[in-house]
């Protein structure tokens, strides 16, 4: 029995999509690249290390930035204040990180790495390498240094714009606030 399928007219021919241009297909590379990434690094660390994605980045930063405030970390790791606060409680409470007053803002704490939150770091680098290690696996060692340097560029390009876009940024208002009120 033949069955034919009655595909309206105003339908679309089922042809591919049209390709991306470059720009779209590398910007569609990095987001696949990073979900990847941050999926398995996160699997490896829950397994192994029994910390998450979140906390590893969040105690590698105060690492390199010994009293770091917490806003600042929320806006580096792309996290509502809230969150943040979130996770530098529950690091505090392992006894990771401890939080001392900032002495210019009574409002602010300042955040710093604690001997057991060291440890913890590096177990968590140590499960999160064999990602690193698979993910370049098929590159020469030429190849992922020019890798390096070109996303190097790139972020510094980046950078450059939104330092731009900043400079560019109307002043902020309080929220309810109307021009000439």
């Amino acid at each position: 029995m033949n069955v034919t399928r009655h595909v309206p007219a105003h339908a679309a021919p089922s042809a591919q999509p049209a390709p991306r241009a470059p720009e779209e297909q590398i910007g569609y590379l990095l987001k696949r690249l990073m979900h990847l990434f941050r999926h398995l690094v996160d699997l490896r660390l829950r397994r192994d290390a029994d910390i998450s994605f979140a906390h590893l980045v969040t105690l590698d930063q105060i690492r390199h930035e010994p009293g770091v405030a917490g806003a600042q970390l929320a806006r580096r790791l792309f996290v509502t204040a809230q969150t943040m606060t979130g996770l530098l409680r529950r690091l505090e409470g392992e006894g990771c990180i401890e939080r001392r007053p900032d002495p210019r803002n009574r409002r602010a704490d300042r955040w710093f790495i604690l001997p057991a939150g060291a440890e913890r770091l590096a177990r968590a680098r140590a499960a999160g390498a064999p990602v690193m290690t698979q993910m370049l696996s098929l590159l020469q060692p030429e190849e992922v240094a020019v890798l390096r340097s070109h996303l190097e560029r790139c972020v510094e390009g980046l950078e450059q714009e939104n330092r731009r876009e900043s400079l560019a940024l109307p002043p902020e208002t309080p929220c309810g606030a109307r021009d000439g009120a």
